[in-house]
């Protein structure tokens, strides 16, 4: 069983892998050719009003795709009663957010906005619709599926706007890809599910999910609104332009943090949960998650640190050269990204959702005075705030977390502190080794891969780090063997 379960848990996050880093990379890819065409002033339209499409989106999911991964036993009686709760509350605030779009444009002082909101709004709906064929293939850990539909989806939506950019069509371009993979999804899940709603809906299943998803749904909000609060304050207090910087440097860290987190998420939840009676079981596997984790980002994370200038002038080109400190400073908090989702994951696996609730909002008041504090010295200014409220929130949620499983601040610290001073202290070496050199963007920037890369895996190996041996044992395990076959 522990065999068993033990490969379930490699087989999908290495499915979750392609699905979230192959879906990431395609829009990074068609970002790329979106920002050499358009404005920074389009991304920042598009970054003042997706707070309130994400703000929405997290009321309508309302943590009960969470509450139905978490229950061992879902009934068709819980997922159609999901669904149909789901899909009302989308239509709910597709409307409001329909009838409210000239007061949000009013408060941007841009009267456009006004048609781009309305028209994002059917994300909300499209969302909806395909929320529990997604939620089943999370908690059957099946992402092979989730890979196929979310890289058909991403493929098309990107191709479009990038044709749509190069015709003329300016910011309308964006707005066609957010609403066309949300589309596409919906669509593909419907053709490949077998599932379909019947015609029940039980107040009793609902009461018994939303006392566990309620409690989540107050975190996502609260998560939601306080990752987004930076672009509503951006957007207002300095200008659209300042917000199209901020958006384009959050979306390019986001390519390796969030593709961090949200493999951690898909697949750590639902394996943590058949873990839930064994705290002991619990702690080893997120001991060894943690540290494999830590060790695959934590350099990712300080080499784009490094070359981070001479890439968004390759990439961007040097129009973008005022994100790139937005950038730097968002890497150096991002890299702790997938240790706060497997603490909270620890939490929702073994149903504490009261305490993940309070620590939400422990984090977030932290973060809400790192962001008022940091305001008064700019934009950048509040990112920096961000950055060292995500460090101290990392104690609270060790503390509270991993301390419900004795695996707390002591014992995470030892076991991710090693790769943390290996990654910092060969991106300082290279940086202040190749900054004494002459070298274009493209040298520098391939050296750097190279040299960091190369001693960042020798070094590993010669302290013997065991998220090293982990990584090289399923590397050999599951695909040098395969090729020998």
């Amino acid at each position: 069983m522990a065999a068993s379960l033990k490969d379930q848990t490699i087989k999908g996050m290495f499915w979750s892998v392609i699905e979230r880093f192959g879906s990431i990379m395609l829009q990074f890819i068609a970002n790329i050719f979106l920002a050499r065409i358009l404005d920074p002033v389009d991304f920042g339209l598009i970054g003042m009003i997706m707070v309130f499409i994400a703000i929405s989106n997290t009321i309508v999911e309302s943590g009960l795709g969470a509450a139905l991964v978490n229950k061992k036993e879902a009934t068709e009686k819980d997922f159609s009663t999901i669904f149909y709760m789901n899909t009302a509350l989308s239509f709910v605030f597709f409307i409001l957010l329909i009838v409210f779009a000239p007061y949000i444009a009013e408060y941007y002082r841009q009267p456009q906005l006004t048609i781009l909101l309305r028209i994002l709004s059917f994300i909300l709906i499209f969302n909806a619709l395909n929320n529990i064929q997604y939620t089943q293939l999370i908690k059957n850990i099946n992402f092979k599926q989730l890979a196929k539909v979310n890289l058909a989806a991403t493929s098309i939506a990107c191709l479009v706007s990038v044709i749509m950019a190069y015709n003329g069509f300016g910011v309308w371009s964006l707005v066609t890809q957010l609403v066309l993979i949300a589309f596409i999804r919906t669509i593909l899940f419907w053709i490949w599910s077998k599932w379909r709603p019947k015609l029940i809906f039980s107040i009793s299943s609902l009461k018994e999910l939303f006392g566990f998803g309620s409690k989540l749904l107050l975190s996502a909000l609260l998560d939601t609104i306080y990752n987004n609060l930076q672009a509503l304050v951006i957007g207002r207090v300095f200008s659209a332009k300042d917000l199209g910087f901020y958006s384009q440097a959050k979306k390019f860290e986001e390519v390796p943090s969030y593709t961090f987190s949200s493999v951690v998420n898909q697949v750590t939840f639902p394996v943590f949960v058949t873990m839930q009676d064994d705290y002991e079981k619990l702690k080893n596997g997120v001991r060894k998650s943690m540290k494999l984790l830590v060790f695959m980002q934590f350099p990712l994370m300080f080499v784009l640190i490094l070359i981070a200038e001479p890439l968004f002038e390759l990439l961007f080109t040097s129009k973008w050269n005022e994100a790139v400190p937005y950038f730097q400073i968002l890497c150096f908090s991002g890299m702790l990204l997938s240790m706060h989702t497997t603490n909270l994951n620890i939490l929702k696996a073994i149903g504490k959702s009261n305490t993940f609730l309070y620590l939400e909002v422990a984090k977030k008041v932290i973060g809400l005075l790192a962001l008022i504090v940091g305001m008064q010295f700019g934009v950048m200014g509040m990112v920096t705030g961000i950055a060292v409220s995500s460090y101290l929130s990392l104690f609270l949620n060790a503390f509270y977390s991993g301390g419900k499983i004795g695996y707390g601040v002591i014992g995470q610290m030892k076991d991710v502190l090693p790769a943390y001073i290996l990654a910092f202290s060969l991106a300082l070496a290279l940086y202040l080794s190749l900054n004494l050199a002459n070298l274009n963007n493209f040298l520098y920037v391939a050296i750097a891969l190279f040299l960091y890369t190369t001693a960042y895996l020798g070094l590993a190996k010669l302290f013997k780090f065991e998220a090293f041996a982990i990584l090289l044992s399923i590397f050999n395990d599951k695909i040098i063997s395969r090729l020998r076959k």
